[in-house]
């Protein structure tokens, strides 16, 4: 049996080496063609399957770097991602990711948009999002809305100390944080009031109405027996008029309070925004805190940190480094943070 397989071995050999190169491939192709198949196919499986396991690990640590575009990145996420977990000691059974592409305009609607947002916002409903780089606008937009720690809780006093003597702090006023939320609680409850009070009030009109027609059968009836009276009848009709109007009147000025407080809100927070772009370098300013009645330090500014600035990250904003209040890893967040200042 061996010598068979021997003998017809050498065969092929012999029939291939008369052949041209063309000839070897289409004779190799017409003869083992499921077999070459087969063996792609397990290997593509393989892959497959590998990447899978891979790609399944726990995650170790997620940073973003939002609205980051520029012309042209220099270093791509995969190396980013192994330099800072052999900075960090994260091992390889868990997984490092650094977002590099994500764009979000809270301004903006669109279903792109709509997509980027859910998906930040699963991160910080899952507790997975550590550190996140932002255009300013972007940044007061998801600080105002209490997206990130103050940065007293994770630093050290020298740390914090550093940077503020650099002059990179960035704060949001507490006290217009605080009046966003009873805006949107005023909004609220202003709406339930005036549903409620719609509902008291139909009510009532219904009530005086039907007293007034029962009021008038009265009188319609004491007209039968005295033969009427054009004064009660007169009388009547005045007080029935004048309380319909008013409860109309009491209603229409509700909901235009209603209506006001909602148009506060909506220019409140179109004058906090601003304008729909990210903020261009040239015409950034770094909020004073002087001028706050609660300054809160929840940023630091990175422009000019290595690793942002020779990779063409945020080449045409002013990024700013946050720590979410979601994140679980605050500790590995600071040394990202020392990431960017340091390679």
């Amino acid at each position: 049996m061996k010598k068979e397989i021997k003998s017809g071995f050498r065969n092929e050999m012999k029939k291939l080496g008369s052949m041209s190169f063309g000839k070897k491939i289409e004779y190799i192709f017409d003869y083992y063609k499921f077999h070459i198949i087969g063996v792609v196919v397990a290997l593509v499986l393989i892959f497959s399957v590998v990447g899978t396991l891979l790609n399944n690990k726990p995650l170790g640590f997620y940073a973003m770097l939002l609205n980051a575009q520029g012309s042209g990145f220099s270093t791509e996420e995969k190396v980013l991602e192994a330099r800072f977990a052999d900075m960090a000691g994260i091992d390889g059974s868990e997984k490092v990711v650094i977002d590099t592409t994500a764009t979000y305009n809270p301004n903006v609607n669109s279903q792109f948009n709509m997509a980027e947002n859910a998906k930040i916002t699963a991160l910080f409903a899952s507790h997975d999002l550590d550190a996140l780089v932002i255009d300013p606008g972007v940044f007061t937009y998801y600080a105002l809305n209490g997206a990130f720690t103050d940065l007293r809780e994770v630093l050290s006093e020298d740390e914090f100390g550093k940077y503020e003597s650099e002059n990179r702090i960035y704060y949001i006023d507490g006290a217009i944080r605080e009046k966003m939320k009873s805006l949107d609680a005023a909004d609220i409850d202003a709406t339930s009031l005036s549903a409620e009070e719609s509902g008291i009030q139909e009510k009532t009109v219904s009530g005086q109405a039907d007293n007034a027609s029962k009021e008038a059968e009265v009188n319609q009836d004491s007209d039968n027996i005295s033969g009427g009276n054009s004064v009660n009848e007169n009388t009547e009709s005045k007080n029935s008029k004048n309380s319909d109007d008013e409860s109309t009147t009491d209603v229409e000025s509700l909901n235009q309070n209603a209506a006001e407080t909602l148009d506060e809100m909506e220019q409140f927070a179109a004058d906090l925004m601003g304008t729909p772009d990210v903020v261009a370098r040239e015409d950034f300013m770094l909020p004073d805190p002087e001028k706050m009645e609660k300054p809160i330090p929840v940023g630091i500014i990175v422009t000019d940190v290595k690793l942002l600035s020779e990779n063409g990250y945020f080449e045409r904003t002013v990024p700013v480094f946050g720590v979410p209040v979601v994140s679980d890893r605050k500790e590995l967040a600071v040394k990202f943070l020392q990431f960017l200042e340091e390679c």
